[in-house]
């Protein structure tokens, strides 16, 4: 039995890998490792996925089990371990520290790591001093910051607010013109009681006015055309609102692919600042297609050129084909800079048009000049007409015996006018600001055409960061339609509808609302929704949202539907892309129509609101 004993030791000691545990120094860097795990203990105040984010050395994901272990680098795992230490320390966990074991087993080449971190505590701002030497009269004004500034006392110190601070104090004294203006920081760490003190040393400078400006990087193009997008000139107060003004109406050109402004010295006139703005051409003509798919368009397609230049002063000649199960259209836009004014554009477009809506198939044949005008950087107004010719098909008897009035086919013309405020941070994916918006329409009457009705349509957004990274964002729009002259009713193609991915969201396309006896939307002359919804950013690229949809349409004019509003709720998925969030999500409407699914689940490109 002794004999088979040892035996069996022998053999589980042969079969059995080497295990030990190393360090770094001591791992032979000519073999070829191997990570299989890889663990972070001990982390309180910072999630594990942040950490790993400040890392190179990685571990194979759990869902690729095919893939093979990633290759272990004794010099990279070195280097990870400082910058983890850089990070907590750029935290304000300043006495963090930052231990490994690894356990190596040497017959297959492969590493455990386990990283252990003792976070420690904080340090936390004692003393926050700012002072101007040069023009102490600034003081009591510059003090009137110091509540907003992001680094305040009894904060963590942490580095990137210590720095955000410093650029908050640049910007306050930038608005007030003072473009010569210097901030000097220094901190003060004392260990042991865990504190900070924290000064910003000002030198204003004198006010400052705006010189001449050198335009550089233009080959192709009229330096004018740069020149007479600028929202200053020589001699005005320096304000660095003007110069971001610029470089956004020189970039809607789109014939430049960078726009830099530089502050150039002069030395003999201090309070003056000449400018030089680098720009770098891109080809005026562009081609661009894609393919997209939306749970309403179903599969969607465009094909498009566009010339950005077309014979020279800005002037665009934009042609695109765009198709889909909704809507197939042709659409021909020339658009006009600078049109009797800097702050004017005027644009031009010719549209055929179909449009496959779930009660009637339109064909429509649209002329529209427009005229619109920058009154501010946030508000803007319009002027337009529209001369369109148009046919209905596809429309129930039972639809058509809703409304009072029906009239298949006819020319519309109609003057529009509106404007749009808007403070949004970011056109994309707000996550602050807000926008109101109005529009209103005179169809027929003394400008001709076979229908006649006046239309109201108008809409404000608010979005709010109520926690870092996540965003509540809330909309009203309220509608009104009504016939006028020798009309009786509004045309179907002109009516309010509600529910679908872009309104009411949980409902299927345009099934919030009343229903005729087959069935149909029969759509109605007054409009009411909002949404209040919650979106959170989890990580660079992946975010969820939950939201509370209502809306209902009203078959009378100006009649806010309030007592009769229909709810619908859901949650949604976010991947973030340059053009805008991928969402993916389900709606769940309380009160669905008849013979309508409980769900419904949406898919888009670019946030609803």
């Amino acid at each position: 039995m002794k004999r088979v004993f040892v035996l069996l030791v022998v053999a589980q000691l042969l079969w059995c890998p080497l295990i030990h545990a190393l360090t770094l120094e001591e791992i032979d860097p000519d073999q070829e490792w191997r990570i299989r795990i890889f663990t972070i203990e001990g982390n309180e105040q910072f999630s594990t996925a942040q950490l790993r984010q400040e890392m190179v050395t990685e571990t194979r994901p759990w869902y690729t089990p095919w893939r093979s272990l990633p290759r272990f680098d004794p010099v990279t795992f070195a280097t990870d371990i400082e910058r983890l230490q850089r990070f907590y320390q750029a935290q304000g966990y300043y006495q963090a520290h930052i231990n490994y074991d690894l356990e190596v087993n040497t017959t297959d080449s492969e590493i455990r790591a386990r990283i252990t971190i003792e976070e420690g505590q904080p340090v936390h701002v004692s003393q926050l001093t700012l002072t101007v030497t040069d023009q102490p009269a600034l003081l009591p004004e510059l003090q009137t910051l110091r509540p907003s500034l992001p680094l305040t006392e009894e904060m963590v110190f942490t580095e990137e607010r210590y720095q955000e601070a410093e650029a908050r104090i640049k910007a306050f004294l930038l608005d007030l013109h003072h473009g010569r203006a210097k901030v000097e920081r220094k901190a003060t760490v004392i260990l042991e009681p865990h504190q900070a003190h924290v000064q910003y040393s000002v030198e204003a400078g004198p006010v400052t006015v705006f010189g001449n400006t050198t335009i550089e990087g233009t080959k192709q193009i009229d330096p004018e055309l740069v020149a007479r997008e600028l929202m200053y000139k020589p001699g005005e107060l320096f304000s660095v609102a003007a110069i971001n003004n610029s470089r956004k109406n020189i970039l809607k050109l789109d014939l430049f692919s960078s726009v830099r402004f530089i502050q150039e010295e002069s030395p003999h006139e201090p309070r003056i600042i000449p400018m030089r703005v680098q720009v770098s051409e891109k080809p005026f003509r562009e081609w661009q297609a894609g393919i997209g798919f939306s749970t309403e368009d179903q599969i969607r397609g465009q094909v498009r050129w566009i010339h950005n230049n077309w014979f020279g002063g800005g002037r665009r000649l934009d042609m695109q084909v765009r198709a889909s199960f909704l809507t197939r259209n042709i659409d021909v836009s020339f658009i006009q800079p600078h049109a009797l004014g800097p702050a004017n554009r005027f644009t031009l477009t010719f549209r055929p048009q179909q449009l496959d809506e779930p009660s009637y198939l339109l064909n429509m044949v649209r002329l529209q000049p427009r005229f619109e005008r920058n009154f501010t950087p946030q508000l803007s107004g319009f002027l337009g007409y529209r001369l369109e010719y148009d046919r209905l098909n596809n429309v129930t008897s039972a639809t058509a015996s809703e409304l009072q009035e029906f009239q298949r086919k006819g020319t519309l013309s109609g003057i529009s006018a509106g404007f749009v405020w808007s403070t949004v941070d970011d056109p994309l994916n707000a996550t602050g600001g807000g926008l109101l918006s109005f529009t209103t329409e005179q169809v027929g009457g003394g400008l001709g055409g076979d229908f006649e009705f006046v239309k109201f349509v108008g809409e404000a957004r608010k979005y709010y960061l109520i926690a870092p990274k996540t965003v509540l964002a809330g909309r009203l729009k309220l509608g009104f339609a009504d016939p006028s002259g020798k009309s009786e009713e509004v045309p179907l193609f002109e009516r309010f509808f509600a529910g679908g991915i872009n309104s009411v969201r949980g409902y299927g396309r345009y099934r919030l609302g009343p229903i005729s006896a087959s069935n149909d939307p029969v759509g109605g002359r007054s409009l009411l929704e909002g949404s209040l919804e919650v979106r959170r950013q989890f990580t660079e690229k992946i975010g969820g949202t939950l939201f509370l949809d209502f809306g209902q349409v009203s078959l009378k004019s100006y009649d806010v539907p309030i007592d009769n509003l229909k709810f619908a709720t859901g949650v949604g998925a976010l991947y973030t892309t340059p053009i805008g969030p991928l969402l993916l999500g389900v709606g769940f409407p309380f009160d669905p129509p008849h013979q309508d699914q409980p769900w419904h689940v949406f898919f888009s490109i670019g946030q609803f609101f």
